[in-house]
């Protein structure tokens, strides 16, 4: 004669294997929250870098000196030697405000996903003055 299954073993059968599919629920979601929260620094460095580029480019084109072209190859030198920001551009517009633009986008992590980066320096052009004229 077998022994008669109590509740507490026949809740353990029924519940056999149960972790293995909960695991194989929630892994992937954990996975993908991961890749995005690394997909989210990825952005956030290739921001930083844009803009650094972009203040490198200003303080070049804005010097006494400087000329807009001068301002945009400082600027897609300090984009390029950086390899966070894919294929950077930069445009450089203005006479007396200098205004340096640099784009790319962040290397994508996630698949299908592709994040543009722009970002913008502007400042004055530097110049002599003399005290009591403009």
């Amino acid at each position: 004669m077998t022994p008669r299954p109590t509740m507490s073993t026949s809740w353990w059968r029924r519940d056999a294997g149960s972790a293995s599919v909960a695991i194989a629920i929630v892994f992937p979601a954990v996975g993908l929250l991961f890749l995005a929260l690394a997909q989210a620094v990825v952005v956030s460095v290739a921001r930083d870098v844009a803009l650094a580029a972009a203040e490198e480019g200003l303080r070049t084109a804005r010097a006494h000196h400087g000329t807009a072209a001068q301002g945009r190859t400082a600027a897609l030198a300090f984009a390029r030697a950086e390899p966070v920001l894919q294929a950077p551009d930069t445009t450089v517009t203005g006479q007396n405000t200098i205004v340096v633009q640099v784009s790319g986008y962040a290397p994508s992590l996630l698949p299908g996903v592709r994040i543009d980066v722009t970002r913008t320096a502007r400042g004055a052009r530097e110049r002599f003055t003399v005290p009591g004229q403009p």
